[in-house]
């Protein structure tokens, strides 16, 4: 076959391609390196007979000592059963990397070794993938293997997903189902926004930022991806309405006063419920009131956002106000997204990486809209001097195990 390496790929181009192929993800739009500003962009390809078969966006890293390194992120894009192309490519690739100084180059393709629910979870692989594995080994590429932890790998291996269907509120859990139904009992708006979101979107970012003690975006970083992606880009926002639902409450706790006051005193089962809903009523008017002074009178207590590409939509992000988790709006946020991503035109809306062990809160969470668990093939290394890579490898564990003591 005569292919043709082209180092310059217009993006138009290469969008055309990615969205159409089975392998398309977002993080390898072209507008995904505009995204990431802290690195340069190339988006590079293969053509056979005029026809692009092969492509991927590479965001290159500044180095010290005027290095390199390439990250493809879910790419290279292309038929790897396809040995010819998928030798040429990476021989390519190489040989571009060197002209950018680059030491080596990770990339972490969409392919996915197994795809299952999590009641049915299982560790078998799909037979193309040892093929693969030992393809990309003959090209020289480093598997980091079948990693389990969400932060082994720079994308997480596993992804909680769901597919559109005919029906898919259907599909959603008991409780999850229970959650939106006290999110609509709580008089709770969740609305689609854009730039006009993006502050109050921050502020609970800012929330879930403190309560797991880790440091995500800021508000200029989420406007920028909104600018970018425009129409493709969506901001839902739970919007609890301190003010009606404190007026709403009051009137349900006069109502009780004077049921109470009414009730006869030998009718000890119906003077014993209304004791406990006065009680209840009580205490959420003191916190509704609390509410009321520190936030006003509408609080936003949760948001997520998304971005489409192509056929598949991404759950990018997603926050709480954690002092009202018990409105459960984060389930209507989640819900909305994927609505919208399905009424859209997606086959698939991801909410995310999870742990391998399909254990814990975050798991737990996204069980409730029951995904398919898209199990990636992983991180690879593509050393392009290979002396100076082993020597990056071992200093970049030393700077891990120093920030880890640190």
């Amino acid at each position: 076959m005569q292919y043709q390496f082209i180092e310059q790929l217009d993006a138009q181009e290469h969008d055309a391609f990615v969205s159409s192929h089975e392998l398309c993800n977002l993080l390898q739009s072209s507008k995904w390196g505009l995204v990431k500003e802290n690195w340069k962009r190339s988006i590079v390809g293969v053509k056979e007979q005029g026809k692009l078969v092969a492509s991927c966006m590479i965001l290159i890293k500044p180095l010290p000592l005027g290095f390199s390194m390439f990250y493809i992120p879910r790419g290279p894009v292309l038929n790897y059963s396809n040995a010819e192309l998928t030798a040429y490519l990476f021989k390519e690739l190489k040989r571009y990397a060197r002209r950018h100084h680059c030491l080596f180059i990770t990339f972490d393709p969409a392919v996915h070794c197994n795809d299952y629910t999590i009641k049915e979870a299982n560790e078998n692989h799909y037979e193309h993938i040892d093929a693969m594995i030992q393809l990309l080994q003959k090209q020289g590429a480093v598997f980091k293997g079948f990693t389990k932890q969400i932060d082994d790998t720079i994308q997480p291996r596993y992804h909680a997903n769901v597919y559109a269907c005919d029906d898919f509120e259907s599909t959603l859990s008991k409780s999850c189902k229970k959650a939106l139904s006290t999110v609509q009992k709580k008089m709770i708006e969740v609305l689609p926004y854009h730039i006009d979101g993006v502050e109050d979107f921050a502020k609970v970012m800012h929330c879930t930022e403190e309560r797991k003690n880790i440091h995500l975006r800021d508000q200029e970083y989420f406007k920028r991806l909104l600018e970018i992606y425009g129409d493709d880009a969506v901001i839902y926002l739970a919007k609890l309405p301190l003010a009606k639902l404190y007026e709403d409450t009051r009137k349900r706790y006069e109502q009780t006063v004077k049921e109470l006051e009414a009730c006869p005193e030998n009718a000890k089962k119906k003077r014993f419920t209304l004791e406990e809903l006065h009680a209840s009523l009580s205490r959420e008017l003191r916190e509704l009131k609390e509410n009321l002074q520190r936030d006003g009178e509408v609080a936003v207590v949760s948001g997520a956002l998304c971005v489409k590409f192509g056929p598949t939509a991404e759950i990018l992000y997603a926050g709480m106000d954690d002092r009202y988790k018990r409105y459960m709006a984060p389930y209507a946020s989640f819900y909305k997204c994927m609505t919208w991503s399905f009424e859209h035109g997606c086959k698939w809306s991801n909410m995310g990486g999870i742990e391998g062990s399909l254990k814990g809160g975050l798991t737990k969470f996204k069980a409730n809209y029951n995904p398919t668990i898209n199990e990636f093939i992983g991180e690879f290394d593509l050393p392009v001097y290979k002396s100076l890579y082993s020597l990056s490898q071992w200093a970049m564990k030393q700077r891990k195990k120093a920030l880890q003591k640190a």
